[in-house]
């Protein structure tokens, strides 16, 4: 095995290529979303637009929907935003793990942060390793998401019409069916646990509240949960330094002992011979020898 230290390039292949299974689900949900903005009445330019500038199918489903019904645009603005609350969680538990990087970065990763995305890279998110690259592993997944759904949307606008209805209304069932699979295997960790329960708790008791209000609160209730787990485990679970002999503890160089340094016998001096003499004599004397 080659103990080569991966580069910035070596990350972003890794996390496109974790993506793998999303972009084979999700094409036809782009294809969808290329068909659905002709449909509304938008161009192909404005369908374009605003699948690139939204990065998020659910809010672009709904956003198509709305533009064909007439909706006023602070309506459409706001029925976005509330489908997009999830992501307050999301962002909640990945905060605490790209603090120290840059802010142009912050802005850059929280773009491209989607469902598919977060479910992949929070692990290595949350790892240990230096920032550039866990960031780099993050930006190959969302980018190579971006650009998936782009051409799904460009092969919707031009050939989706083509597709029956029947045929386009049983698409979402490949994302789905990764989501769930995915969605198993991220529970991991005492505070994702926490956070996703809580949610689910609280959207399943208020299910009855009108307008899918219960689920904007859950989407709030669990942000909230998010934060206080990391607020208690920074203060009474913080990080254990690491002991000596343990990893982390930094090698020695080459060539460095291990043990302590050996003693260099020291030159004797003519004041020191002498003292040498007098206690000899003096220790004859006591015991009679």
């Amino acid at each position: 095995m080659s103990d080569r230290t991966p580069t910035a390039r070596d990350e972003f292949v890794a996390g496109a290529r974790s993506m793998v299974p999303f972009l084979l689900s999700a094409f036809p949900l782009g294809v969808i979303g290329g068909t659905l903005g002709l449909a509304a009445g938008l161009s192909y330019l404005e369908t374009f637009g605003l699948a690139m500038v939204v990065n998020s199918g659910t809010a672009q489903f709904i956003g198509f929907k709305l533009i064909s019904e007439g909706a006023a645009w602070p309506v459409i603005v706001l029925t976005t935003l509330i489908l997009s609350l999830r992501m307050l969680i999301y962002s909640t538990l990945l905060a605490p793990h790209v603090r120290e990087l840059p802010q142009r970065w912050r802005l850059l990763l929280g773009f491209g942060l989607i469902d598919a995305v977060f479910f992949v890279a929070f692990d290595r998110i949350k790892g240990d390793e230096p920032a550039r690259r866990k960031s780099m592993f993050y930006f190959g997944a969302s980018a190579v998401m971006y650009v998936n759904w782009a051409i799904a949307t460009v092969v919707g606008m031009i050939a989706g019409h083509l597709l029956p209805e029947r045929l386009r209304s049983g698409l979402d069932f490949p994302m789905t069916a990764v989501f769930l699979v995915v969605l198993a295997s991220a529970l991991v960790g005492w505070k994702v646990w926490t956070t996703a329960v809580s949610a689910g708790a609280l959207a399943l008791l208020l299910l009855g509240l009108p307008y899918n209000l219960g689920l904007i609160v859950a989407a709030f209730g669990g942000a909230f949960v998010g934060m206080a787990c990391e607020l208690v485990e920074r203060r009474w679970f913080p990080p254990k330094p690491a002991e000596p002999g343990q990893p982390g503890e930094e090698p020695a160089e080459p060539g460095e002992p291990d043990g302590p340094e050996p003693r260099t016998p020291q030159p004797r001096t003519a004041g020191a011979a002498a003292g040498e003499r007098r206690t000899v004599e003096t220790a004859r004397d006591t015991d009679g020898r």
